[in-house]
């Protein structure tokens, strides 16, 4: 799409409202509207280099949050990917497919980094607290919206603890990793803080 020329919207902004003939009106504003979606994809760029999220920019839009990444998703720049990064998200995706599921989940992400072997955690356990595995099932369309949403807004390139962050901000991922975890403190306490900070992250350990 072209750039916005501004003094060439303010023209066809002043023709489309003065112009004693209907179909040159209907014209600049053909012309006008082409001006306004170039400026509107720029503005949505700056929030999005800003770190606004989809749902913060959807809002004055009067759109869905889905609508505006369809439409926008363009403009956001790709995260770079760290080998092992990639490796964990495409095992994500077979524990996805390995249970039926619809979509990526924050707890597929949690095992995909115990049968990487960079939790401790017991991997055949949390398997069979799922549903039975689904036979010959379809793969996924995709990450789940929300865990997506918080990995594309991490801060710089993608690391193993941002994927742990990103599961962990779940509930279910949480007490996946509480449940099934092997590197219990010597006091049996939790590994992971509730209060009202952040909480205390497991160490992923790196390859």
């Amino acid at each position: 799409m072209a750039s916005l020329n501004a003094p060439r919207a303010v023209d066809l902004l002043e023709r489309a409202i003065t112009t004693a003939e209907p179909l040159a009106a209907l014209r600049a504003i053909t012309a006008l509207r082409l001006q306004l979606d170039a400026l509107e994809r720029q503005q949505v760029a700056r929030a999005l280099r800003e770190g606004r999220t989809f749902s913060a920019i959807a809002a004055p839009l009067g759109i869905s949050r889905q609508a505006a990444h369809r439409r926008y998703r363009s403009l956001k720049a790709a995260t770079p990917l760290a080998p092992e990064v990639r490796a964990t998200l495409i095992r994500a995706r077979e524990e996805a497919t390995r249970h039926g599921a619809d979509s990526i989940a924050s707890t597929h992400l949690v095992l995909a980094l115990a049968s990487s072997g960079l939790l401790a955690v017991d991997v055949d356990g949390a398997r069979r607290s799922f549903a039975p595995p689904a036979i010959n099932a379809p793969a996924p369309k995709g990450m789940d919206p929300a865990l997506r949403e918080r990995l594309v807004h991490a801060s710089g390139p993608l690391r193993l603890n941002d994927l742990l962050r990103a599961a962990l901000a779940d509930a279910e991922a949480r007490a996946l990793l509480e449940r099934f975890r092997l590197d219990r403190s010597p006091a049996g306490g939790s590994l992971l803080g509730y209060g009202d900070g952040p909480p205390a992250l497991p160490a992923v350990r790196q390859p």
